[in-house]
């Protein structure tokens, strides 16, 4: 983090300390629906990130669904994102003891399974959810973790989600040279939650289809898992219905690979990656951030 973050940086935390510390006054369930009001104002006026999201579902889907069906979809996106955020206000102030509280968990015998050999495991995820509770819980109740994540702009908001997740004992990497240690941790017991729902440079991608339409798709996970030795377990986040201040963590089947696949064994690997993601997508639309343009390097004329 630089030594002097810029006056501007300096003011917006400033202002989010303020609201962060309103927001731990607040009960918890009336935080959230705050946070619902917030997201509706946001569907309100983030046209740009609206269209990115309509022709993204509109691509996805096809005629699958009405065009009413996918602009409620991308309302309850929005309501879930701020709900999200407003959680996230709170994640400075919360206590190990809590965290409990706030989710379950489901298909633990998945997760026991895979690492019923000793050693470590990656967890494939997505931005689905409030996945920042999974990351926490995990640390807290089963095994270290460590993620590798792109760094908050502002240094100062960046080293407050630092500063909570190490607590928990989540150990945050950043992209630019995160990879190599993330190996050394794996190699030493740590387990790894690897993100594969964003588009990658056609470079460093693997071409795949995702909902049916051919995207880069990083294969970062199975060629870890070949190389490495560690099962793949997908793991997502899913907020209740009934309450919305509470979570469930899903546990999926691991995710293997075939040596009968032989040279195409990631790239099949890949694909199954990509498979188990969308599924869950189709289960919980709302809970898939659409702000995304994953389909831009192959299918740039849909954000038009």
């Amino acid at each position: 983090m630089p030594n002097k973050p810029s006056i501007g940086f300096r003011i917006v935390y400033a202002l989010c300390r303020v609201y962060f510390f309103i927001g731990r006054l607040t009960p918890l369930r009336m935080w959230v629906f705050i946070g619902r009001i917030f997201g509706l104002f946001l569907y309100g006026i983030d046209f740009p990130h609206r269209k990115i999201a309509l022709a993204n579902l509109r691509f996805a889907f096809g005629p699958e669904k009405t065009e009413r069906e996918l602009r409620a979809i991308i309302r309850k996106m929005f309501l879930e994102f701020g709900m999200i955020a407003h959680e996230w206000t709170r994640l400075k102030y919360i206590k190990k003891e809590d965290l409990p509280g706030l989710v379950e968990v489901e298909g633990l015998e998945n997760l026991k399974a895979a690492k019923g050999n000793g050693k470590p495991v990656i967890l494939l995820g997505a931005h689905f959810g409030n996945f920042e509770y999974t990351h926490l819980y995990y640390a807290l109740h089963i095994n270290r973790i460590q993620f590798i994540v792109r760094a908050i702009d502002n240094p100062l908001l960046e080293a407050e989600r630092l500063k909570y997740n190490t607590a928990f004992g989540v150990k945050i990497l950043y992209k630019q040279s995160g990879l190599r240690p993330a190996i050394k941790n794996l190699k030493n017991g740590e387990d790894l939650v690897i993100f594969a729902d964003q588009k990658v440079n056609l470079s460093e991608g693997i071409l795949c289809t995702f909902f049916g339409k051919e995207t880069s798709t990083i294969p970062l996970a199975p060629a870890l898992s070949d190389k490495y030795g560690a099962p793949i377990v997908p793991v997502f986040c899913v907020r209740s219905e009934k309450n919305p201040t509470r979570h469930k963590i899903i546990f999926l089947p691991e995710l293997k690979l075939d040596p009968n696949d032989g040279a195409e064994m990631i790239h099949r690997a890949t694909q199954r990656q990509n498979d188990i993601i969308e599924a869950m997508i189709r289960r919980y639309p709302q809970q898939w951030l659409w702000f995304h343009r994953k389909w831009s390097y192959h299918n740039p004329e849909i954000y038009e």
